[in-house]
């Protein structure tokens, strides 16, 4: 009996433990490695899941509790861990295209994550219809010809890596090509489109990071696009 409340008395214990060690590594992830917060947070589920033993509950259920402690803690390693986060923050048009000479649009990337991120991608820009609003685009049916077109862009950049480290910007030009629509730009009668899908690696992981957005010249305000963004 004495030994039954002791194992008892060990695994309250054992989940308390547990509990505080999640709190310590969500609290403390800033100042841990990536590697190193995974493992604070492996040894908290760990110790959770054994003391969820002290719960008179059957074992399938007691299993099944077990193994969501695990998943959520890789969840929490996997999306708070120290990585790169890119984000886009401006989009500015440098030059219109005409029927015979390319545009540039600049995209402003930057990396608002802890670690430095190694970029490879593909992006376009083209001048489209007139869409006023982002449910106009999204009645237009043009998402898979965007689509189509960004799986054949060339890569970006064409050799190498962009390396943009953490809290730094990186400048990306893109051009738009040539074309007739160019003759609309000064009644308002037509949209810049671009679309960019950017490639890094994240410790373990290669993450996707798409951008689409639109704007209608000369107002150089631009809008998501209500798709090929995530």
């Amino acid at each position: 009996m004495q030994w039954d409340r002791g194992r008892t008395r060990t695994r309250w214990w054992a989940l308390a433990a547990g509990a505080a060690g999640f709190a310590i590594a969500f609290s403390a992830r800033a100042h841990l490695g990536a590697w190193l917060f995974g493992l604070l947070l492996l040894f908290a589920a760990a110790l959770f899941a054994f003391g969820l033993s002290v719960i008179r509950i059957a074992r399938p259920l007691r299993l099944m509790l077990a193994l969501s402690v695990f998943a959520l803690a890789a969840v929490i390693w996997h999306y708070m861990a120290a990585q790169p986060r890119l984000q886009l923050e401006s989009v500015r048009v440098q030059k219109l295209p005409s029927t015979i000479s390319p545009g540039v649009v600049e995209l402003m990337i930057h990396n608002s994550g802890a670690l430095p991120a190694d970029v490879t991608g593909a992006a376009v820009a083209d001048l489209g219809p007139l869409f006023r609003t982002p449910q106009a685009l999204a009645a237009g049916g043009i998402e898979t010809e965007l689509a189509d077109r960004l799986e054949r862009a060339d890569r970006l950049p064409p050799t190498g890596m962009m390396l943009i480290a953490p809290g730094e910007t990186t400048r990306v030009q893109i051009d738009i090509p040539p074309t007739q629509r160019s003759w609309f730009i000064a009644r308002g009668e037509t949209t810049v489109l671009v679309t960019a899908r950017l490639h890094y690696r994240d410790r373990l992981f290669v993450r996707e990071r798409m951008f689409c957005v639109f704007s209608n010249p000369p107002s150089g305000q631009w809008s998501s696009c209500p798709f090929l963004n995530q």
